[in-house]
């Protein structure tokens, strides 16, 4: 029994055309927000590069590449640490830290509860968002506070039983240019 082989033309236009539409298929998506680097999401989350999260846990690795395989290179253990996602690769988020340090992290440790971190020691919180309202408290250096709103030079923070306004440029935890509602 003899196999018949079928010869399909394609001319270079046709071919240049459909190498064009599968690499749009198959290659990452860049987003590029204004005034910001190019970002890499590779079948992502479709939720907008660069954000922040936080942490779920209280015990999340931290992983020198996007999969199990990777080794850890740090363990965070505290619950409600806000990270910058960077990018995305499938279920994995290339974050970074306050203080810098960045990796991949599964997405099922990660949280889209907002959360401040306070990196300027001794921030004081006052009850309405401006310096001659009363001081509500005082948070110190690494403290983290939910984020409830930050409109544009203040961010409404809450803690326990605090509630009160810091100024932005106190907390890490928010985008420069993200008007937070």
């Amino acid at each position: 029994m003899k196999k018949k082989y079928h010869r399909v033309g394609i001319s270079i236009i046709q071919f240049s055309i459909l190498a064009v539409v599968a690499s749009t298929a198959i290659l990452p998506t860049f987003k590029v927000a204004a005034g910001q680097e190019t970002k890499l999401t590779i079948r992502g989350s479709g939720l907008p590069v660069p954000r922040f999260v936080s942490l779920k846990f209280n015990k999340v690795n931290l992983r020198s590449g996007p999969g199990g395989e990777y080794p850890v290179l740090w363990q965070y253990r505290q619950i409600g640490l806000p990270l910058l996602v960077d990018a995305e690769f499938g279920v994995w988020r290339k974050v970074r830290d306050a203080d810098g340090t960045t990796g991949w992290m599964h997405g099922a440790g990660l949280s889209l509860r907002r959360m401040a971190f306070i990196h300027k020691s001794m921030t004081k919180i006052y009850k309405r968002s401006n310096k001659q309202s009363d001081v509500v408290a005082v948070a110190e250096k690494h403290a983290l506070l939910k984020l409830e709103s930050c409109p544009k030079n203040w961010c409404r923070v809450a803690a326990e039983n605090v509630k009160g306004w810091v100024q932005r440029a106190s907390v890490w935890g928010v985008l420069d240019d993200e008007n937070l509602n």
